[in-house]
């Protein structure tokens, strides 16, 4: 059925709200990722873990959060965007808890994290990008993911500052309680504020033209792992997603490691790596609206080579001084700015019945390059004795996503 659209109206429209939800989701994912990382020592201490056994810890739950993508995706696509994102946020917001209640050995540790993992596999990168296409008009959906993902940054640069005083006064076992509290508590707010599509509302999707109409017909019956896996444009994306990240996850592992292996010390190899964030915030304000001009696979390409080109000119400055350092590593972080882009690519490259399963899909292949990256990275720096080299693999490997990037089909003439 069809009904009259209601856009026009001087009311603030209501994806603005589901906007803010997954500007939620967010705060929810980066608790879930960085809380243990962040007070890793103290609760080293507290369980008497070796390096080793926590490194194992995040690894298992590395797994996990990038292995279970296409299930919260499915999930998605079967019972909505809201109740999914909803089902893993409150998953990874009580193992978070129940971390800090019960987490008193390595083996509840293991268990509890790879919980937390699953449930964090669902509130984002394998659901948001559908709740955005249900509410955002293809030309307008690169600047609506680059006003979500800042959320991600901003979380983690609060964490870094408040879970370390928290853990000081508190002790770390509580440090989880407030912390899954706090993401459980913005987890009501989202099954309280999101709905899957804007029809739901009596609304189009916000850019839609004025002459659109409200399709209130019900949902058409979601397709499965199947469909989406004889889909070229899967296998397409997903080569292209391993390759950007086995460059993403190399840097991500070995930015402050060289810094301290160019002869500096960790609170400037700390603060090299907030420079790289800080500036995605910049990138992501230039990618993200820009991919709404132009083809995003061109906005992907360009975005992916400015980043490899700082990469590799990492290795001349390396060592050189720290400002030098400062500079390219801070335009890295500017071209990685280009997250909200890929997201959005994976809204606009599937039919909306099957958006949640596309992008857990992958999503997942994501755990290829999340896993090879660092180990290669790491043969790498071995092989040649210094560690800046690493930054010459993870450029290269960004080329590479690029180029594959530019060969995606055209899709500026789809519609939502």
């Amino acid at each position: 059925m069809i009904q009259e659209n209601t856009n026009s109206d001087n009311r603030m429209h209501y994806g603005w709200m589901v906007l803010f939800g997954g500007f939620l989701t967010q705060i929810i994912l980066m608790i879930s990722l960085q809380t243990l990382p962040i007070i890793m020592a103290e609760v080293k201490i507290g369980l008497n873990l070796t390096n080793a056994s926590a490194g194992t810890i995040m690894s298992v739950f590395g797994l996990t959060y990038a292995g279970c993508s296409f299930i919260w995706g499915y999930i998605a696509d079967r019972f909505g965007v809201r109740n999914a994102v909803t089902a893993a946020g409150i998953i990874s917001a009580l193992m978070v808890i129940l971390f800090g209640f019960v987490g008193d050995s390595f083996t509840k540790a293991i268990i509890l994290f790879a919980l937390v993992g699953f449930g964090a596999a669902g509130i984002y990168s394998a659901t948001i990008p559908k709740l955005i296409g249900a509410w955002f008009h293809p030309s307008k959906r690169g600047r609506a993911m680059s006003l979500i993902t800042p959320g991600g940054v901003l979380t983690a640069a609060a964490l870094g500052i408040v879970a370390p005083k928290l853990s000081k006064a508190f002790g770390w076992q509580s440090t989880f309680v407030i912390l899954g509290a706090v993401a459980l508590a913005c987890t009501i707010l989202i099954f309280v504020i999101v709905r899957n599509r804007a029809a739901d509302k009596g609304l189009t999707p916000i850019g839609s033209p004025v002459d659109a109409e409200v399709d209130s017909a019900p949902p058409a019956k979601e397709g499965g792992f199947g469909d989406v896996l004889k889909m070229r444009i899967t296998w397409h994306l997903g080569i292209m997603y391993i390759f950007w990240q086995l460059a993403f996850m190399t840097i991500t592992v070995f930015l402050a490691v060289s810094v301290r292996g160019a002869g500096f010390t960790a609170v400037e190899a700390g603060l090299a790596v907030t420079i790289y964030n800080l500036l995605q915030l910049v990138g992501q304000q230039i990618w993200g609206p820009l991919s709404d001009r132009i083809e995003r696979k061109f906005v992907i390409g360009i975005a992916g080579i400015f980043w490899a080109v700082f990469s590799i000119a990492y290795i001349f400055v390396f060592g050189s001084g720290l400002s030098s350092m400062y500079v390219v590593v801070g335009l890295m972080g500017v071209g990685m700015g280009m997250v909200p882009v890929l997201l959005a690519s994976f809204t606009d490259y599937f039919p909306k019945e099957v958006r949640g399963t596309g992008a857990g899909v992958i999503s997942t292949f994501a755990t290829v390059g999340r896993f090879f990256g660092p180990m290669i990275a790491g043969i790498v720096a071995d092989a040649t004795g210094t560690v800046s080299s690493v930054f010459g693999f993870a450029g290269v490997m960004m080329l590479i996503a690029a180029l594959i990037a530019l060969l995606l089909p055209p899709i500026r003439n789809k519609v939502a």
